[in-house]
């Protein structure tokens, strides 16, 4: 099997408030959507919002609170700057900023926000994407 991550699925508690988040505060374009799913393209990869009766059905699992979360999600930018200005527009719209971003101990530059049901996202800045550190 190749190496790669195609698509990254997230049970939503109210869909409609991820959509909205996503979509109006990310700006990131619909792909396509019905009542209970919501997709968007981010380059290679569709990231799914669905209902939890949908994520229930369709994968047999029951998701999560937004307390017992242990994952986040990476979106990697091409500089401190821009991580910076990132972070800092998405405060100015009142994004719950998790972590300040600030050097990294592995020669990065990160920080984090909370989607409205507490998903997890860091806003990296990564001076050897291709290195595994």
């Amino acid at each position: 099997m190749e190496p790669q991550i195609n698509a990254i699925t997230i049970a939503a508690q109210d869909i409609q408030s991820l959509k909205r988040f996503y979509n109006q505060v990310l700006e990131w374009k619909i792909l396509t959507q019905n009542d209970k799913v919501v997709m968007f393209r981010l380059n290679n990869t569709i990231l799914t919002i669905c209902a939890t009766d949908v994520f229930t059905e369709y994968s047999g699992m029951q998701p999560v609170s937004s307390e017992e979360k242990s994952f986040y999600l990476t979106v990697n930018l091409d500089s401190p700057k821009r991580v910076d200005q990132t972070l800092q527009k998405l405060a100015a719209l009142n994004v719950d900023i998790v972590k300040m971003p600030k050097k990294a101990f592995w020669g990065g530059y990160s920080g984090f926000f909370a989607d409205p049901e507490g998903n997890r996202w860091e806003v990296c800045f990564n001076p050897a994407p291709n290195t595994i550190v």
